[in-house]
């Protein structure tokens, strides 16, 4: 059987922009968008900027961390083999890493969905 698309067959993929464009929508949402109006109104001037570029900063240390704690521990699993690593896997790491898979099975589903 051919695989190949037909010309008239939609492309089922995304491009880097379109992947990297999805994945800053799904993390960052639409709150700078709605905020940073309302921020500069009431700060009177652009001295508001220095909020927003302090959280950039944050959040490039933050990125920094975890980027280093992956190439540390390159395996799946995320916050809960960090966890069970960082804390031993005997003693307690198991009951870190356990306590937060349980909060995330409980606040994940309460947050509500991009959008909404």
């Amino acid at each position: 059987m051919n695989s190949e698309p037909t010309p008239n067959a939609l492309h089922r993929g995304l491009s880097t922009g379109a992947a990297l464009s999805l994945n800053v929508i799904d993390m960052v949402g639409v709150g700078p968008f709605v905020t940073l109006p309302l921020i500069v109104g009431v700060m009177g001037g652009p001295q508001a900027m220095l909020g927003w570029l302090m959280g950039a900063l944050l959040s490039l240390c933050d990125g920094l961390i975890w980027s280093e704690l992956g190439t540390a521990y390159p395996e799946a699993g995320g916050s809960y083999a960090y966890l069970k690593h960082l804390y031993g896997e005997k003693t307690w790491g198991r009951a870190f890493s356990f306590l937060y898979a349980w909060q995330v099975l409980i606040s994940a589903p309460s947050r509500s969905p991009p959008g909404v």
